[in-house]
């Protein structure tokens, strides 16, 4: 089972340029602290070795860790001038792959049978998984619907496809039944009774928006139910889910258990891509025998699927079609409990590694260091940089020219 602690902290290269436009904040993802009320899985007969690996990562260094101690960021962890350019560096490298991303977890399931990907361990020699799918949560396993950018439940038969449809027809009675009472109470309340207005208005907003999502969920259901290549191609995609679960290490996941389901997502998020792994495992090892403590890992490989669920509650998870960590390529590192002197060490390890031409990389303000691996073990060409720059470059004009015409259209109704 995958270790979680309680102190930390988820298309092809033309999606990914049609996500630039929407990348408005820090482009990169990072591994968000939960709440406290967030508790994450207890791991079991855990050796003493790996109780000893955490006390390091988590002990108190008596001085300012984090983002409170005073560090100098080397330029090469710095944003470009241009700041679509450090996506579109990682954008040019995988579109050179020829290889499509991984959408949801049964794309996971399919780049580890193929070998694509391999398995990080909890407890490494030199590093250990510190937060690696803190967010993810037990829902039902989904076929992600890339041009709604919603999931559609997988089931193992036929009667579940119809009692998955008839939930999303009753949800969307509920939804309505509930903005016909508020809209009801809303017409019974007083106009005196301001506050009480606002608060109505506020809940009827809310209301509206479930029904539309529950109308767009209930049709997108529907359309895949009823096509029949669809609907073979649920089951068939559920069949594979379940078939892995029955030998991950010689443990078995129930598929219709919500606990169980998070513990396979869990471990499914613990891979990533051997020349990644490979960088991981250099940067890890010098900074353990530098300061004798394990390189705390909080992200691996993420679907796109699991991202977008990232962003709803991440400002800084990365709202591109396609994020990095859905190639299998990137992993963040947390530097949460990091001295100044041990932030600055990795830092110029891994800026030499960017100099070198093999990594792209980036110090995020929410204590993670993001860090890209080329798969050929070099940059991409420059010319593909460009490319990938420019056509970022008219989205982005559309998009501002959009949101200037709402702007004034506000204005002149004022």
């Amino acid at each position: 089972m995958i270790f979680i602690s309680p102190k930390t902290v988820d298309l092809k290269f033309a999606r990914l340029i049609a996500g630039f436009a929407v990348a408005v904040v820090i482009p990169c993802s990072s591994c968000k602290r939960p709440p406290a009320s967030n508790k994450p899985p207890i791991v079991s007969e855990r050796v003493d070795g790996d109780k000893e690996a955490l006390a390091r990562v988590e002990q108190d260094r008596g001085e300012p860790t984090g983002r409170s101690a005073l560090v100098k960021v080397p330029d090469q962890l710095k944003h470009y001038a241009n700041r679509h350019r450090f996506l579109a560096v990682q954008a040019a490298d995988f579109n050179a792959s020829d290889e499509a991303a991984l959408l949801d977890f049964v794309d996971v399931v399919k780049s580890i049978e193929n070998h694509e990907l391999v398995e990080m361990k909890t407890f490494g020699d030199d590093y250990i998984l510190y937060g690696v799918g803190q967010n993810v949560s037990g829902k039902q396993f989904e076929h992600y619907d890339a041009a709604s950018h919603d999931g559609v439940p997988l089931a193992d038969n036929e009667q579940t496809i119809k009692q998955n449809v008839q939930q999303a027809s009753d949800d969307l009675k509920q939804n309505n039944a509930m903005l016909a009472g508020i809209e009801a109470e809303l017409r019974r309340t007083t106009r005196r009774a301001r506050t009480r207005r606002a608060e109505l208005s506020k809940q009827l907003a809310k209301s509206r928006a479930a029904i539309a999502a529950a109308r767009l969920r209930s049709k997108l259901l529907s359309n895949y139910y009823s096509d029949a290549k669809r609907r073979k191609l649920l089951l068939a995609e559920f069949q594979l889910l379940s078939g892995f679960a029955q030998d991950v290490d010689r443990q078995t996941y129930d598929l219709n258990n919500v606990d169980e389901r998070r513990r396979l997502k869990i471990k499914l998020l613990s891979f990533i891509r051997p020349e990644a792994r490979d960088a991981l495992l250099e940067i890890a090892r010098a900074y353990k025998q530098k300061f004798e403590r394990p390189l705390p890992i909080s992200s691996l490989v993420r679907p796109v699927q699991y991202q977008r669920e990232l962003a709803a509650t991440n400002p800084n998870a990365v709202r591109v079609a396609t994020p990095p960590h859905s190639t299998g390529s990137a992993f963040d590192i947390y530097y949460g409990n990091m001295t100044a002197a041990e932030q600055q060490y990795l830092m110029t390890f891994i800026a030499n590694l960017k100099d070198e031409g093999r990594v792209e990389a980036l110090r995020e303000e929410r204590d993670n260091i993001h860090v890209y691996v080329f798969r050929s073990g070099r940059r991409p060409d420059e010319k593909l940089v460009a490319r990938a720059i420019a056509e970022a470059a008219p989205r982005r004009a559309v998009k501002t020219k959009s949101a200037s015409h709402k702007k004034h259209s506000a204005r002149a109704h004022r």
